[in-house]
């Protein structure tokens, strides 16, 4: 089996809910596609010459954001580009900032996440991404995640802003529109390594995070914290719990010896939801005559498609929203399929799932029903 298309379908299996009939996400895609500067031209130059606290950009998509350069005591390093090839987008009403247009602000996280990838180079991002940033010497985090450096960027943001703290979202500031977004990101290696974006929508405020294994994860932030998940038909019981965290660790398959199909497939819902590739991965059948990449080729995938793995939690977390009751078709000894239905009626979803050599239930190669 050829390698691409293979990694290509573990991929869809493993990283993207089976989600038949909810948000087509293709318009979404070629939206971002069309709206990226004309082919070959991958130096993204947005920066206008304003005026010297104020610098309208462009990012991917050729926008009018401001950008306000950070106070004398920090470090602030602005591009010296300072012109942009004109656009086909319709002009903004002059008379409104950026800030408070939620399109300008949700098309330009868009291009964010479009453009930036985990292992870019802090040349590469210079080169792609033409915005003042900040060296953040108080962020306060751990690093124990490896991270080394810390970039924060005010994107959409009205003269005379700045930046309080970096270890908060700023809440108060994207809800009053002083700033339409803000972004942290984190250089291991002078490599990129993750990266978060805090942005308003209407009257609330979103936090995205591009993990360091190249997965996403996108939630409202409330009192300045992200919003617990409802409870869902995936939850898994205190004991089973227990069990998730057992097998994240250990990736042991006697631990799931005994589950049914269900069980297994909630503990691989709950990796879906925590981000943790590798037990998804496990989970995954690997008797012989099964093909699946290598794990060291299937994580290195994983980094390469972000915009795939942000559509990927939102599917997520509209099945988990919305799933009404979890059902199991078993079709003989050593086969069965967990079918998904929901509240909405829309079409059921379903996961295919094998009993292996063992007698352990995992999910099929090919678990899309």
């Amino acid at each position: 089996m050829n390698l691409d298309k293979l990694l290509a379908e573990f991929k869809e299996t493993a990283d993207r809910t089976l989600l038949r009939g909810m948000d087509d996400t293709t318009g979404l895609e070629e939206r971002i596609r069309m709206n990226i500067e004309k082919k070959g031209k991958k130096r993204f130059r947005f920066i206008y010459p304003v005026s010297a606290a104020l610098v309208a950009v462009a990012l991917v998509i050729v926008l009018t954001p401001y950008l306000l350069q950070k106070e004398s005591t920090t470090s602030t390093h602005t591009p010296k580009e300072t012109s942009a090839e004109p656009g086909t987008h319709q002009k903004p009403n002059p008379k409104a900032h950026p800030a408070s247009d939620d399109q300008v602000i949700m098309e330009t996280v868009d291009g964010i996440v479009e453009v930036l990838r985990v292992g870019m180079t802090q040349d590469q991002m210079k080169e792609k991404f033409s915005v003042p940033y900040t060296v953040v010497d108080d962020y306060g985090g751990s690093g124990d995640d490896g991270t080394e450096e810390y970039w924060g960027y005010s994107i959409l943001a009205k003269e005379g802003y700045k930046r309080k703290d970096w270890t908060l979202i700023e809440t108060e500031a994207l809800l009053k529109r002083d700033v339409g977004l803000e972004m942290l990101v984190g250089w291991k290696d002078k490599k990129l390594h993750w990266y978060s974006v805090s942005y308003v929508q209407g009257k609330e405020v979103h936090f995205l995070k591009l993990n360091s294994n190249g997965t996403v994860q996108e939630e409202i932030v409330q009192d300045g914290a992200e919003t617990p998940a409802p409870p869902s038909k995936f939850d898994l019981k205190p004991g089973e719990e227990d069990r998730y965290y057992n097998y994240m660790y250990e990736k042991k398959d006697e631990l799931l010896r005994g589950l049914s199909p269900i069980d297994v497939w909630k503990l691989y819902v709950k990796a879906q939801q925590e981000g943790q590739l590798e037990m998804q991965y496990a989970l995954h059948i690997e008797d012989d005559g099964f093909e699946k990449p290598t794990l060291e080729q299937y994580l290195e995938d994983m980094k390469k498609d972000p915009v795939g793995a942000r559509n990927s939690w939102k599917q997520l977390k509209t099945m988990r929203e919305l799933a009404n009751d979890l059902t199991l078709e078993q079709t003989s000894d050593k086969e069965a399929v967990v079918w998904v239905t929901f509240k909405d009626n829309r079409d059921k979803v379903g996961y295919k799932m094998q009993k292996n050599k063992q007698g352990i239930w995992k999910l099929s190669w090919m678990a899309r029903q």
